[in-house]
């Protein structure tokens, strides 16, 4: 049974005929398989009063909800 498949050295040699435009497009391309397009994430802003409450955060709230890395979780 024969295949009509190059092998990869094959492959090398004809490239090493093309242009270095065309070897940068033939790139693009293999990158582009290789690399599944990501769909755009789905961004949605939060909604103004949505979380509010009885009062104002304070300092100290934004203290407590801040993150502190230590040497062990960095």
């Amino acid at each position: 049974m024969t295949t009509d498949r190059l092998s990869p050295e094959e492959i090398f040699a004809q490239v090493q005929n093309l242009s270095p435009g065309e070897r940068l497009r033939l790139l693009k391309q293999v990158i582009d398989t290789l690399v599944p397009a990501e769909p755009p994430a789905h961004h949605q802003p939060l909604i103004y009063g949505q979380f509010h409450g009885a009062g104002m955060s304070t300092d100290d709230d934004f203290r407590i909800a801040e993150w502190k890395p230590s040497e062990k979780g960095v």
